[in-house]
């Protein structure tokens, strides 16, 4: 499958901002999911494909997420936009580093730094409080 490399366990789901191609790395149990979806599919078929055979894009999230959102009881406004940067602040703001944050998210670590670096402040004059010890 074009867009899973099983050695790897590597995920490609399009471009970022920029044009490149976002990458992300999956763990095991993910990986495994993917192996066992991609069998017996021919290189240019859809990883997962939607009911009719066709292939997911940008549009196609739209009301899974919104019947998720509404089993979780989540406001109507949440989107998976939403919940991806609520995710990545879930990760920052206990102290993941921004690196490593950039590459769990499949994004260049100043696509990280710049809305969430503030989540950090508190980490940071505790670092600068243990220099005056």
């Amino acid at each position: 499958m074009a867009d899973f490399d099983n050695g790897l366990s590597v995920l490609s789901i399009g471009k970022d901002k920029s044009g490149r191609d976002r990458k992300i790395k999956l763990l095991k149990a993910t990986a495994a999911f993917f192996v066992q979806a991609s069998k017996d599919k021919l290189p240019a078929a859809p990883l997962i494909a939607l009911a009719d055979g066709k292939a997911w894009d940008k549009d196609s999230w739209n009301w899974p997420v919104q019947a998720a959102v509404m089993r979780a009881e989540l406001p109507s406004s949440t989107t998976a936009y939403v919940l991806r940067h609520s995710a990545i602040a879930d990760l920052v703001v206990p102290g993941l580093d921004l690196a490593t944050t950039a590459l769990l998210s499949g994004t260049s670590v100043a696509m990280i730094e710049r809305p969430y670096m503030h989540l950090q402040a508190d980490r940071a004059m505790d670092a600068l409080a243990r220099l005056a010890l």
